[in-house]
This record gives structure tokens, C-alpha cells and sequence, in this order.
């Protein structure tokens, strides 16, 4: 699998799994639900790091935020951050 594709597999999954609920919202759930749609992951170590390495990248570059809400507030909870236009209005 091309490692932009990758990418993409992990982010797509990552938003399924919050549409879900607060359930899935959750590092693990990610994780094992990429792993299961990768060929290979499961038994191959590459493969795996380089899925733990695009969901720290999410993180990494602000498109997923650590905790869902504040009674989850840190991992292995996530959410999908507001864009930055609307970031910057709930700053002002």
C-alpha cells in the first residue's frame, strides 16, 4: 500500500469511527479497524509502525486533537479539531 494511501486509510477510518460515538472515538479502534483493512498488518511489523506513525502524524500536523470532550479529555480519546477560521474566532 502506497504510503500516502495509508494516510488517507488512517484519517478515513478516523472519522468513521467518531461518527460512531464516543465508543470508537479511540486510538485502539482506530488502530485495529486499519490494521484489519491493510493486507499484511497484522503479521508484519513495518506495516504497523508505519500506521502508528500516519495516526502521531494526524495528531502532529492538527488534524486530529487528543480527547473527545472533558470527561475524556486526554488519550486515547480524539476528535476532529475545528477548522482554523473557526479557531480563530473562538480565540477573539
Amino acid at each position: 500500500m502506497e504510503y500516502t494511501d495509508l494516510r488517507d486509510l488512517v484519517l478515513d477510518v478516523a472519522r468513521q469511527s467518531l461518527e460512531r460515538g464516543p465508543g470508537w472515538a479511540h486510538q485502539r479502534a482506530v488502530l485495529v479497524e486499519v490494521a484489519n483493512q491493510v493486507p499484511g498488518a497484522r503479521t508484519d511489523q513495518r506495516i504497523q509502525q508505519n500506521i502508528l506513525t500516519w495516526w502521531h502524524d494526524l495528531f502532529r500536523l492538527g488534524q486530529l486533537s487528543w480527547g473527545y470532550n472533558i470527561d475524556n479529555p486526554d488519550a486515547p480519546f480524539y476528535h476532529i479539531p475545528e477548522q482554523n477560521a473557526q479557531r480563530e474566532r473562538v480565540r477573539s
